[in-house]
């Protein structure tokens, strides 16, 4: 028997099959699934090799043991009969197509250098947000001011914040928050509970006196569960010395905790701020209206700064230069390059300046909430929500109390669908500052997110009173009149946002003029605004908008290239951005390979949508879009039954846009069916209660304006 019959006899060519497309197919689940879960490149390129390794063995098996694959049927789809030269011909090409696959898999896995903007941001995340578990707890409550002077109540407020910024350089002490602990300001809460409430082991409280040219500062280090003191001192220098003062306390408590507390951890050398005693009061008195953030305070806050920075600017460069770890300042510096990087042609290396600086201020002081704040705000801007918000919930932990920092903490909230928690925070804001207007953005938010719109027109209109955000106003109050069919008013909105807006931003509010005609089904107008669009425009959202205005048309080969288009400017911008927009092209996409009978690629922008949902809700989100997307998909593959399902799950949920579903081509094939009839049907009357509530208030704004 020649060595070709001998292969047959043993079924060496079905065993070798049969090896290729299982471990092939393992390959690609596994290429797909890997960096979803985040696992290692490493372990890609170790079961390639693995494969690899495999194959002459399931080739030495099925020589000795004789496989007989036609008892065992492992692929339903293959007979018993014998093989024919087109079947023997079939294997060998799968077994080519194995080793070909295999090996440019592993080449690119191997060869091709990992994205910087993946797996070091990863890492970085790990690294910043990892805190340290043997902390002891510490709060500097603000110093009691026992002048005549109420400016020398912004200069204790200051002393106490140095202070707290001291000692929160030592990454063995957790320090709470500069605003949880100045609630307690003129309070007579005793040191017990102020501790509980804050979850701190020791407290430092003081108290500054001036008289003429002298101050006297004093301090007192309590260790709250036995309410007894560890030590109290008193200093009495000269006002031009009082950063002397400041010195001595935080080495003397320092030293106290570094024996009692911290072991043999040697004190690091104190921050050094300004030495002007008069730019010192005014940057305080700053901070201090700075809290409140109502539109009085902010122009009380600049103010103070400036003249703050008047005063101290010949000594800035020289506080640099004496200590370049001052955490405060590499937080601002971070900021500044955050900013500074909107609209620049160096952007990347604006944003990476912003990353390092925000990095060493956490590093220097782990306690300085702001900087974990605006670390995540760039992380969501750069597509990586999910990180970023890990970021702001960091900075809510440690200053709860900050009405900035709250709100962050509740939009996040809010994408993620947690209402509930998002509330909680907004009663925490409120309860410390009612007046803050952005609290009531987020109450705003969830109640439009529920679908209580007309909750959220009345939140709206309590933020727009306090801070007299016109714009803000405008904006919100326009993404309910759309839905309730007030188009009128919509539009009225918009124009009088066109006339406010700087001109370099208005095209920033073109979403809601289209949104607005495709609502009101002013097709026309819509198609005429979107071929006024530059035809090499690299904003994705006009390319999306441009692209539904060429779907209206049927012109699909159009409609096809802009939403491509789209995908690949986000991809370029932010890469691993995937949320309700990226969703929402590649059904479109689909729907468009649909209608050309292409349906392996429709199946494919399917499978990706799926993926990014998903991937989101991995990743905490669970909002009623995600249930909306969800319904379009299964309308699209022909399951009316669950798409009904879903589709009302959402509206129940607070999915308010109709308007959008009206003329969604994915749920084309079902729009005469009498059940959706019904569920528009439900969803009017809903509207229209809602519609008549928004008049009523509406009606009182115009009134209290007159």
């Amino acid at each position: 028997m020649s060595i070709w019959e001998e292969l047959k006899t043993r079924k060496i060519f079905k065993a070798a099959t049969i090896y290729a497309a299982v471990a092939w197919g393992i390959i690609q689940i596994a290429d797909i699934l890997f960096p979803v879960v985040g696992v290692d490149d490493w372990v890609m390129s170790s079961m390639v090799l693995l494969a690899f390794s495999g194959f002459p063995l399931a080739l030495i098996a099925g020589w000795m043991l004789d496989l007989r694959l036609e008892k065992r049927r492992a692929l339903e789809t293959e007979g018993a009969e014998r093989m024919s030269f087109g079947s023997r011909i079939a294997e060998i090409a799968v077994i080519s197509l194995f080793g070909i696959g295999a090996a440019t898999l592993y080449y690119n896995s191997a060869s091709e250098p990992v994205q910087a903007s993946i797996t070091p941001i990863t890492t970085d995340v790990d690294k910043i947000l990892n805190p340290v578990t043997d902390q002891k707890t510490i709060a500097v409550l603000p110093f009691a001011n026992f002048s005549d002077s109420t400016q020398d109540e912004f200069f204790a407020d200051g002393l106490s914040e140095e202070l707290l910024n001291v000692l929160a350089r030592n990454k063995k002490l957790r320090v709470a928050a500069r605003t949880s602990a100045f609630q307690y300001k003129n309070t007579n809460i005793n040191v017990k509970t102020i501790a509980s409430e804050l979850g701190v082991q020791y407290i430092l409280e003081g108290s500054v006196r001036r008289s003429g040219d002298l101050i006297r500062v004093t301090a007192q280090l309590i260790k709250a569960d036995e309410d007894v003191h560890v030590f109290s001192r008193s200093w009495d220098r000269n006002i031009n010395n009082v950063f002397e003062v400041q010195d001595e306390i935080s080495q003397s408590v320092l030293e106290e905790l570094k024996v009692s507390l911290l072991g043999e951890t040697k004190t690091e050398e104190t921050e050094i701020g300004t030495k002007d005693i008069a730019a010192f009061a005014e940057y305080s008195r700053g901070l201090s209206a700075l809290r409140n953030r109502t539109k009085a305070d902010f122009e009380i806050a600049i103010a103070s700064f400036k003249k703050a920075l008047e005063l101290a600017q010949p000594l800035i460069k020289e506080a640099l230069n004496l200590n370049p770890k001052l955490a405060s300042a590499h937080a601002v510096k971070g900021l500044m390059h955050w900013q500074l990087a909107d609209g620049s042609e160096e952007a990347p290396k604006e944003l990476a300046n912003a990353k390092k600086h925000l990095t060493m201020a956490i590093d220097l002081n782990p306690s300085i909430a702001e900087a974990y704040m605006w670390y995540g705000s760039i992380l969501q801007n750069e597509g990586k929500f999910a990180d970023g918000a890990k970021f702001r919930a960091k900075a809510f932990e440690i200053d709860p109390q900050a009405a900035v920092v709250g709100y962050n903490r509740a939009k996040d909230l809010v994408q993620f669908g947690n209402y509930k928690e998002a509330m909680d925070v907004f009663n925490t804001v409120v309860r410390n500052n009612p007046n803050y207007p952005n609290a009531y953005d987020i109450a705003g938010d969830v109640s439009y997110r529920v679908g209580q719109l007309d909750q959220a027109y009345g939140m709206y209109s309590r933020m727009a009173q306090l801070g007299d955000d016109n714009m803000g106003w405008l904006v919100n109050s326009t993404r309910i009149y759309i839905p309730i069919g007030k188009y009128d008013l919509a539009q009225q909105n918009y124009d009088r946002l066109q006339e406010t807006v700087e001109k370099k931003y208005a095209s920033k509010l073109d979403w809601l003029q289209a949104q607005i005609w495709l609502a009101s089904g002013d097709e026309q107008s819509f198609i005429d605004w979107t071929q006024k669009i530059a035809e090499d425009t690299r904003d994705w959202g006009h390319l999306l908008w441009r692209g539904i205005a060429w779907y209206k048309q049927n012109k699909l080969d159009y409609a096809e290239d802009d939403f491509l288009k789209a995908l690949e400017v986000i991809k370029q911008e932010t890469p691993e951005r995937k949320d309700s927009e990226t969703v929402h092209i590649n059904l479109l996409l689909a729907n468009i390979y649909k209608t050309k009978g292409d349906k392996l690629k429709s199946e494919s922008h399917i499978d990706v949508a799926n993926s990014q949902i998903a991937q989101l809700k991995s990743e905490g989100f669970g909002n009623q879009e995600l249930r909306y997307f969800e319904a379009a998909i299964a309308a699209l593959n022909g399951q009316e039954e669950q798409a009904f399902t879903l589709l009302r799950q959402s509206i129940q949920e607070g999915f308010v846009n109709y308007w959008w579903i009206d003329s969604d081509p994915s749920f084309d094939t079902v729009r005469k069916n009498p059940l959706f009839i019904t569920i528009k049907d439900e969803f009017n009357i809903r509207m229209q209660l809602m519609r008549n509530s928004i008049e009523s208030q509406y009606q009182e704004l115009v009134a209290a304006e007159v």
